[in-house]
């Protein structure tokens, strides 16, 4: 049984070094930095990227919920309980696949003609995202 820190420490490295990779390959396939001012990208991307991220945000009380049964139950013995160890381990899966959506909408922009930025910054929302799920209570 794999604790929930190990766990999320994965996924965050895994999101980091796919962001690393995407980037890199579109580097150098000599993508613009800056899209055409009149394209949809350069008009509404910034706002594709925050819509993406709502599901993340939604999930995170179910996710909270989930966390704090488990530091209660783990308070008492020291040993939480199995049952809140694999709900907080799927919530953590779930939150984290959730997470990813605008580091996905910016890789589809790229693979459309969009910008370079749009990935960047859909990329730190993942991580932003990403480190709200961390398993620690505090």
């Amino acid at each position: 049984m794999h604790s929930p820190g190990k766990v999320w420490g994965a996924q965050l490295g895994g999101t980091v070094a796919i962001a690393l990779a995407i980037y890199l390959f579109f580097r150098f396939q000599g993508i613009e930095a800056v899209a055409a001012p009149d394209s949809f990208w350069a008009r509404y991307g910034v706002y594709a990227l925050l819509a993406a991220g709502v599901p993340a945000l939604s999930y995170l009380r179910k996710f909270k919920r989930s966390l704090n049964a488990y530091a209660a139950s783990a308070r008492p013995s020291g040993t939480p309980s199995a049952d809140l160890h694999m709900e907080l381990v799927r919530r953590m899966s779930i939150g984290g696949a959730l997470c990813e959506l605008p580091m996905a909408l910016g890789v589809l922009q790229l693979l459309i003609g969009g910008e370079m930025r749009l990935f960047v910054g859909g990329a730190f929302i993942t991580l932003a995202m990403r480190l709200s799920y961390r398993p620690f209570t505090r």
